[in-house]
């Protein structure tokens, strides 16, 4: 599901997003939302916290992702609660000026023959030069 991409991006670049403080009261609500969906637990709401802090790791933001995945598959209304609170971010990061997307990745190729793998998760930018 895109809309589980996009709300793993918003929780990788969570502290980044929140520099921004229009843009913080946005990402605190989807962030909110998520732990309420996910029932609540607290391992969750552990994760969940580590973002403002600038914590989470890669393993948290897929673990989430994956709760959410399980919690969003059958309900309709949910996945459209989820839709709703993304695009909100998206309109007042958009009106602010903030990207979520917050990953680039760069890397340089020299030589022949040569092969080379790179993680483009979240919408990451590759340069190759």
């Amino acid at each position: 599901m895109e809309i589980i991409a996009l709300t793993g991006a918003i929780i990788s670049g969570g502290k980044k997003l929140m520099e921004n403080e229009a843009v913080a009261e946005t990402v605190h609500g989807v962030l909110n939302w998520i732990g309420n969906a996910l029932g609540g637990k607290k391992s969750v709401q552990e994760k969940l916290e580590k973002v403002e802090r600038g914590e989470i790791t890669e393993g948290d933001v897929n673990s989430i992702k994956a709760n959410l995945e399980l919690t969003l598959e059958d309900n309709e209304e949910l996945q459209q609660e989820l839709i709703a609170k993304v695009g909100e971010v998206q309109k007042v990061a958009a009106r602010e000026g903030v990207s979520i997307i917050t990953k680039t990745n760069t890397q340089t190729i020299t030589g022949n023959n040569n092969i080379a793998l790179q993680d483009i998760n979240s919408g990451g930018n590759i340069s190759i030069g």
